[in-house]
């Protein structure tokens, strides 16, 4: 039987860097202080409507040539034998802001397009956030290091697969659609190595 871990966190325990926001949102290097401030509002906004989530679960990954097998599903993937360094344990992980990062972003797209954008690029750096806070205090391992589906050669098509494997739909409201999108749309699964 499958051993999966949910946690949720406060939105106030993440730290998201204007700078980040300003980078998601296309705006990297400004210093428009009507444009900073635009992004403060809408951090200060969007952390009261995200509930932060995820699931995850240890699982052997092995590999026959640069065939993944992770028990519930094979895929080809050299990039992932690069990544995981061949056959290794590892944790995959569904993590999201839930649905009320969308429906901002969706009631801003009419409101004030500009206002959306800013919001958009807050969600996107809140939940690469969220998933580094996972990286490093959970998994215990350096932000940087997970891989999710759509990296390298790893294709799209497991998605599903992950998202069932860690019942992300019952656990943390998380479903994707025919075309592999994610929804809530800011949501994301990865791999990471774990440690000895």
């Amino acid at each position: 039987m499958v051993n999966i871990q949910k946690i949720t966190r406060e939105a106030s325990e993440i730290c998201v860097p204007c700078c980040d926001v300003m980078r998601y949102s296309g705006c990297r290097n400004s210093t428009d202080e009507k444009l900073i401030n635009l992004a403060d509002e809408c951090l200060a906004e969007l952390k009261e409507k995200i509930t932060l989530c995820a699931v995850y679960s240890e699982t052997d990954i092995t590999f026959e040539c640069d065939t993944a097998d992770f028990g519930f599903i094979q895929t080809e993937s050299n990039s992932l034998r690069t990544f995981l360094g061949g056959s290794s344990k590892a944790y995959i992980f569904a993590a999201t802001l839930g649905i009320g990062a969308d429906m901002l972003i969706n009631r801003y797209s009419t409101l004030s397009p500009a206002k959306a954008v800013i919001m958009d690029g807050c969600a996107t750096a809140a939940i690469e956030c969220w998933c580094d806070y996972l990286c490093k205090e959970v998994f215990k391992v350096p932000a940087c290091e997970r891989f999710s589906a759509g990296y390298g050669d790893l294709p799209l098509a497991i998605q599903p697969h992950l998202l069932s494997h860690l019942q992300a739909s019952v656990n943390i409201g998380l479903s994707m659609t025919d075309s592999f999108l994610l929804t809530p749309t800011k949501s994301v699964t990865a791999i990471v190595k774990k440690k000895d």
